[in-house]
């Protein structure tokens, strides 16, 4: 009896080391990145004429509305109605804010 109870308990530690070591093979490594991270972050581009500007936000002929923080490098005095620019933006709590500006032309 003690034999058999020996051999399960044998197994049961077998089987257990095996799954933790499974498991502990799936864990991502911290210095990769992550793909959500990724995809949040992950940069769009804009292109058109600016049709209004209101403080940190700019307004494009199609809609688009977008948020450029004071971090962003741009002339500000270039940013006013009919002036072109490309700017790059991540979506942020639902907001396009720009990562980039430029002024065409």
């Amino acid at each position: 009896m003690a034999r058999v109870v020996a051999v399960v308990v044998a197994v049961l530690l077998t089987a257990s080391l095996g799954v933790t070591g499974a498991i502990a093979q799936t864990k991502t490594d911290p210095a990769q990145p992550k793909m959500e991270q990724k995809s949040d972050r992950m940069g769009q581009k804009v292109e058109g004429t600016i049709k209004s500007v209101r403080g940190n936000m700019v307004t494009l002929e199609d809609g688009t509305q977008l948020s450029i923080p004071s971090s962003v490098k741009v002339a500000k005095d270039q940013l006013k109605p009919g002036a072109q620019i490309v700017a790059e933006y991540e979506e942020r709590a639902g907001q396009k804010v720009a990562t980039a500006v430029q002024i065409k032309g």
